[in-house]
């Protein structure tokens, strides 16, 4: 997803006038967030994989920007993932789907 962001604000940025700020990227995992911003290798993170690293580098470039979102809030759960039906019509009419 964020590789998709990225090719769409240079995309836009060729078209019109450049982005400024950076794209923020809805999250809902602190840890992830958190392991954008320590650069220190530990044992129990050597197992992740280069694509995270990529993440690192476009955040530290300032593309995009991770910001926390709670589960609760996460709108497009309803299109990845199975969820009780209060939920479902909650997210969907959020995305003006009803």
């Amino acid at each position: 997803m964020p590789k998709a962001h990225i090719w769409l604000r240079s995309f836009i940025g060729q078209l019109f006038t450049p982005f400024a700020e950076a794209i923020p990227l809805n999250s809902d995992n602190q840890s992830a967030i958190a392991l954008t911003r320590d650069h220190q290798y530990h044992a129990r993170t050597k197992h992740i994989d280069i694509r995270f690293h990529f993440i690192r580098w476009v955040v530290e470039d300032k593309k995009i920007k991770l910001v926390y979102c709670p589960t609760e809030d996460m709108v497009a759960d309803v299109l990845t993932k199975a969820l009780p039906s209060p939920k479902v019509k909650h997210f969907a009419s959020a995305l003006g789907l009803l």
